[in-house]
C-alpha cells in the first residue's frame, strides 16, 4: 500500500510518524521501510536529525526524494540535544495522532491501522500502548510476555497506580497519541526529560484520560550498546530516577486527588528497592562488578528492610566470598535461574475498571 498523507480525512485520520535520529544510520533504512510498509495509508513521516556524522542525513534525503509527499526533513546544524530533535518532528507534524519512532526500531505492517482502530472508537482514551519485540545487538528478535495478559481500556488513575510501579513500555515507540490530548504534558528541558520526558508526559495524560493495552508485538525494539537505557543503568538513573519521578509522579495525583495513586509511595519504593536488586544481578552477569556493588548498595539505602530478601541475602553471600572463589561461581549460577529477575517472565492482570477491548 502506498502512503498518501491527507489533512481532512474524516474516517482515516492522519497518522505523524515522528522519527529523531543522531548516528543510527546503520538501522535508519529499516526504520523507514517499515513505516512505508504499514497497511493504513494516511500517513505522513516527520524526520529530524541531530547534526549526525555517519550517513543519516543522506539516507534521510534519498528517502525525501523518493517520497516527497510523506517525508518531512530536517537537520540541526550542531547536536542541540534529543529535546530539540523531538520539537522539530512534533513542531511540524500534522496528524490527529503521533507515534515517536525511535530511528533504531522499527514497526510492522499492522502497527498504525490496529492502534488507530480502537482510538477511533474510544474517543476519551489518549493514548494506545502495544506490546514489543526485542532486537537484540546482533539482530535477533527474542520475546518476552507482553504486560497485560489481554488488551484492554485502562482507567487513567488506574494506569498512573501502575506506573508507580512500571515503566509498562519500555520503548517510547509503543505508544500512539492522541496529539489533542498531549498538550502542556510533557517536560523538554533537562535531564529528567531525555530519560524520562516521555514517562512524566505519559503519567500526566493518565490522570486525566483512559488510556488502551494492545497485547500484541507490533514493535522492534532494538537494544544495543548504544541505547541510552545502557548508559542510563551504568549512571544508576533506571533506580534513582523512578525513585525521584514517583515523588514527583505523587504530588501530581495529589492535586487530580487520585488517591489510588498516592498512597502506593511506599510500596512503590520497595518496588524500586527490588529494581536495584535486579540491575546489580544484571551488572554481575555482564561482569561488571563495580556496577553490581553501586546497586546492591542503593537497594539497602532505598528498603533497609530488603535485607531479608532472599535475593539479596545471595548477592551479601557473593561479595563475603572471595574473588572467583567456587561459592561466587554457584551464586550467580543460582541468581541466572531465578524466575522473574534478570527479565520480566510473567504478564499482569489489568487493574480494576479495566475492560477487553
Amino acid at each position: 500500500m502506498s502512503l498518501n498523507p491527507r489533512v481532512n480525512d474524516p474516517h482515516h485520520p492522519l497518522v505523524s510518524v515522528l522519527i529523531f535520529n543522531y548516528n543510527y544510520g546503520r538501522y535508519l533504512r529499516e526504520c523507514f521501510e517499515s513505516v512505508l510498509a504499514q497497511t493504513y495509508d494516511n500517513i505522513e513521516i516527520n524526520f529530524s536529525d541531530n547534526a549526525s556524522t555517519d550517513e543519516s542525513w543522506e539516507i534521510a534525503l534519498e528517502y525525501q526524494h523518493r517520497y516527497p509527499e510523506v517525508f518531512f526533513v530536517a537537520r540541526n546544524r550542531e547536536n542541540f540535544g534529543s529535546e530539540a530533535n523531538i520539537m522539530n518532528c512534533l513542531a511540524n507534524a500534522r496528524g490527529k495522532y503521533f507515534v515517536d519512532l525511535c530511528s533504531d526500531d522499527a514497526i510492522l505492517p499492522e502497527f498504525v491501522r490496529r492502534t488507530v482502530e480502537p482510538l477511533e472508537q474510544h474517543a476519551d482514551a489518549a493514548f494506545a500502548i502495544v506490546h514489543r519485540s526485542i532486537l537484540n545487538e546482533h539482530g535477533t528478535r527474542c520475546e518476552e510476555p507482553p504486560f497485560y495478559n489481554e488488551s484492554c481500556r485502562v482507567p487513567g488513575a488506574a494506569q498512573a497506580a501502575v506506573y508507580m510501579m512500571a515503566a509498562v513500555n519500555p520503548s517510547v515507540s509503543q505508544i500512539m497519541y492522541r496529539k489533542s490530548m498531549t498538550v502542556g504534558k510533557a517536560p523538554f528541558t533537562g535531564l529528567a526529560t531525555r530519560y524520562y520526558g516521555t514517562r512524566i508526559r505519559d503519567f500526566n495524560i493518565c490522570c486525566e484520560h483512559p488510556i488502551l493495552y494492545i497485547k500484541d508485538p507490533l514493535v522492534f525494539h532494538r537494544l544495543h550498546l548504544g541505547n541510552d537505557s545502557f548508559r542510563a543503568a551504568d549512571n544508576l538513573m533506571e533506580v534513582i530516577g523512578p525513585y525521584v519521578l514517583n515523588l514527583q509522579f505523587a504530588d501530581t495525583a495529589a492535586a487530580y486527588r487520585h488517591q489510588n495513586v498516592t498512597e502506593r509511595v511506599p510500596t512503590s519504593i520497595a518496588k524500586i528497592a527490588q529494581l536495584a536488586l535486579r540491575y546489580s544481578v544484571r551488572a554481575l552477569l555482564d561482569g561488571g562488578k563495580t556496577n553490581a556493588l553501586r546497586y546492591f548498595h542503593l537497594s539497602i539505602a532505598l528498603a533497609p528492610n530488603i535485607a531479608e530478601d532472599e535475593i539479596h541475602k545471595k548477592l551479601s553471600l557473593y561479595w563475603q566470598n572471595p574473588a572467583d572463589s567456587t561459592e561466587r561461581v554457584s551464586l550467580l549460577s543460582a541468581l541466572r535461574k531465578e524466575s522473574n529477575l534478570v527479565a520480566r517472565s510473567v504478564s499482569y492482570d489489568p487493574p480494576p475498571g479495566s475492560v477487553p477491548i
